[in-house]
């Protein structure tokens, strides 16, 4: 006389929240006795059964896809169980899109000049990697005095590494006649700060 298996049941998902294409590992007990067996798989009302990787009656890994519910549960269907039950659920986070007036964490070519998958830059300091050039425009140095820089921003600095970085002074000093900065705004920044 064989015995019934029961329905699978998600009792845990790491991450609980995140955007679409998140990777997840969903656990849990009777989630299918092979790779074969594991039948349908949704979160959040998404089929996330073509990126689905069976690992063990435990355990699934998967990616999160374009959810349908910004929260959701998790549910597993096989086979051998049917369909089951979640007593935790994903919450899908929408991405912000930066525009740009936004502040961003980092410049855009920063990972062109530190590379932290290997161990090759190990031990150093990513802003001693920084570019000489992060705009990607023109120098001119030295068309305003360094003293009057010094008088027109008292206790700042062009160095973009120092706490007390003014992008006014950077662009005055390294940028005043570049073609894509117009020259009455660098005038209207030299003479209102």
């Amino acid at each position: 006389m064989s015995r019934a298996r029961q329905p699978p049941l998600v009792t845990g998902i790491s991450p609980n929240e995140g955007i679409s294409w998140t990777k997840v590992t969903i656990r849990g007990e009777n989630l299918g006795t092979g790779p074969t067996d594991l039948i349908g798989l949704t979160i959040c009302g998404h089929n996330c059964l073509l990126t689905a990787e069976w690992m063990s009656a435990s355990k699934i890994v998967c990616r999160v896809g374009q959810a349908k519910n910004d929260k959701g549960d998790i549910i597993v269907t096989t086979k051998s169980g049917g369909r089951g039950t979640s007593t935790v659920s994903f919450k899908l986070l929408k991405p912000e899109k930066i525009g740009i007036l936004d502040q961003s964490a980092v410049w855009v070519d920063e990972m062109n000049y530190y590379d932290m998958r290997t161990d090759r830059n190990k031990g150093i300091p990513p802003l001693s990697l920084r570019p000489a050039n992060p705009l990607g425009i023109e120098i001119d140095k030295g068309r305003f005095p360094q003293k009057d820089l010094e008088t027109l921003f008292p206790g700042m600095s062009a160095d973009f590494t120092s706490e007390n970085f003014s992008a006014a002074w950077y662009l005055i000093e390294n940028h005043s006649t570049a073609s894509s900065l117009k020259g009455s705004t660098i005038l209207q920044i030299y003479f209102i700060v």
